[in-house]
This record gives structure tokens, C-alpha cells and sequence, in this order.
């Protein structure tokens, strides 16, 4: 397997993880200014943001030749994004009783993945170290989640909008990787 045939710079819908990344910072900055309704909003402003984020990562992942290694974990990602979406847009009852462990289990695996992404890609991507610390702080605060759960509507209001903000410049790096890259010989 030669790192070069990785999916990074060769995917022309580069812009739609920007899209989604500017989006997830936005939401992040409007729960700073309002905690009070942020516990309620939380669960639905990051149900439909995972819902975007997770087709974004479909349509990605459809578009790249089988041939480049990585695109699974986009495709994983993506389906997980979107069913979880769904199940925090639909019923915001239960997204309520059990938003902590929603954010805990999302962010363990999306922190795994930039962890693996991370060492993947250093021979190809400048940013690979934002990758790896984005990874760690992810599992880092899956397990604050975990542990947050008897009084989570001040950690989560806090935390998330916080965590929406780095998530979404995070994904404006990641969408400067994967967009095409020109040889100066072509």
C-alpha cells in the first residue's frame, strides 16, 4: 500500500466539508450566547449537523475510486452520523435522557478515527498533526461525557459549544486536504 493512494486532494467535493465545517462553527458561537435554551437546542442544532456532516462524508466517499485506502471509514462515519442525526432530530425526549452518551460514543469514534487518519496521512497532508491532537481531545472529552452524566445541561451547553467551534475549523483543514491537488508538471 503506497500513502500516495490515499483519498487526500482527490476529490472535487472538497467545498462541502468546508460548507459543513463553517455551519458547525456557526452553531458552536450561537450556544456560547445562549446556554440557557442551548440543552434543548444542543440536541437538535447536532442532530441536523450530523445529519449534513454524514451525507457530506457519503457523497465523498461514493465519489473516490475503491482503490484509495480510507474511504470506509468515511462511509462508516457518514451512515453513523445520519442515524444518529435522525434519532436526536426525531425524538428530543429520549435525545434529552441521553444526549451525554450520544456525544460520548460519537466523539470516541470520531477520535479514534482522526487518531488513525492522523498517522496515516503524515506523509501526505500538512495538517496530519491537527488530525492527531483533534483526536485526542475527542476521546479526551468522550470521557468527560461519560462522566458528566448526573448534571450534563451545564457541562454539555459549555463544552459543545466549544467543541462545535474546534470541530468546525478542524473541518475547514480537513476540507483544504482533500481538495485536488495540481502538479506543477501536468
Amino acid at each position: 500500500m503506497d500513502i500516495i493512494d490515499s483519498f487526500f486532494g482527490k476529490t472535487k467535493y472538497w467545498w462541502l466539508i468546508l460548507i459543513a465545517g463553517i455551519c458547525i462553527a456557526i452553531v458552536g458561537i450561537w450556544l456560547l450566547f445562549f446556554p440557557i435554551e442551548g440543552y434543548i437546542i444542543i440536541a437538535q442544532a447536532f442532530g441536523w449537523c450530523l445529519l449534513l456532516s454524514g451525507i457530506f462524508q457519503i457523497v465523498i466517499a461514493a465519489s473516490i475510486e475503491k482503490k484509495f485506502h480510507g474511504w470506509g471509514w468515511w462511509l462508516a462515519g457518514g451512515i453513523i452520523d445520519i442515524i444518529i442525526g435522525l434519532i436526536l432530530v426525531v425524538n428530543l425526549g429520549l435525545s434529552m435522557e441521553v444526549l451525554p452518551y450520544f456525544f460520548a460514543f460519537i466523539f470516541l469514534f470520531k477520535g479514534i478515527e482522526n487518531i488513525v487518519a492522523s498517522f496515516v496521512s503524515i506523509s501526505v497532508n500538512k495538517f496530519w498533526w491537527l488530525y492527531l491532537i483533534n483526536g485526542v481531545l475527542m476521546v479526551i472529552l468522550s470521557w468527560i461525557f461519560f462522566s458528566s452524566v448526573n448534571n450534563p445541561t451545564f457541562i454539555i451547553d459549555f463544552l459543545v459549544s466549544i467543541i462545535l467551534i474546534y470541530w468546525g475549523i478542524s473541518m475547514l483543514f480537513l476540507s483544504f486536504d482533500l481538495k485536488p491537488r495540481h502538479k506543477l508538471n501536468e
